[in-house]
């Protein structure tokens, strides 16, 4: 008897864990792309030479501030400290937003799935490129609710983020799916019992959304 209860219990863990309710997207390379190459021609048309994206995050302190943990003003004096001479931080700052292209296929889809399902983006950024991008892309047409790393004070794949989602969004772990570009963040909401994809191109996320949807 004791048997049958655990099956029958595990039996309905896993149709609980097929009946999606709630997806949520990570932005960047998902729904809007972005690159760093027009900003370090800018750095070297400034006679600065970024040899890596890891090189220019290391050295700028850019997981700190997109963890919350320094202003606007002093990461763009991070920025600043990169050049031997003055410079105009208006255009500085400009040039460091305007590093995004939209995924548009990605983002109407977006838009349709909310029709029927919680709809909601979760993003390691930062509060100059979260400005840029609410505006630029009308994130808040795009899903009904939006959390960024700034605000909760962690990265994902930190379980905190996930757990911060929950509680702001009313998600059920098991009935939520997440879509990420990077395989560690999506184990990171695996490991607090949401289901995931890792995002590598528009066509096989839709065909994987589609199926899961399909079972629910």
């Amino acid at each position: 008897m004791k048997a049958h209860r655990l099956l029958l219990s595990e039996n309905l863990r896993l149709e609980e864990r097929t009946l999606i309710k709630d997806i949520v997207f990570d932005v960047g390379r998902v729904l809007i792309n972005f690159s760093y190459d027009d900003l370090f021609l800018y750095f070297k048309e400034n006679n600065i030479h970024i040899t890596s994206v890891q090189g220019f995050v290391e050295k700028t302190h850019l997981k700190i501030y997109e963890s919350g943990h320094i202003s606007n003003e002093a990461y763009l004096d991070n920025l600043t400290d990169l050049f031997n001479m003055p410079v105009n931080r208006d255009e500085l700052k400009q040039k460091w937003v305007e590093i995004f292209e939209p995924i548009t296929e990605m983002l109407e889809w977006a838009v349709s799935l909310k029709r029927d399902y919680g709809v909601f983006l979760i993003s390691n950024t930062s509060p100059l490129h979260w400005d840029y991008l609410k505006t630029e892309y009308h994130l808040d047409q795009v899903a009904s609710g939006l959390l960024t790393s700034f605000e909760v004070g962690v990265l994902k794949p930190d379980a905190a983020i996930f757990k911060a989602a929950e509680q702001r969004f009313h998600l059920n772990p098991l009935q939520t799916l997440f879509i990420d570009d990077l395989e560690d963040n999506v184990k990171g909401a695996i490991s607090c019992g949401w289901q995931g994809i890792h995002h590598q191109s528009t066509e096989e996320t839709q065909q994987r959304v589609r199926h899961l949807l399909e079972k629910s």
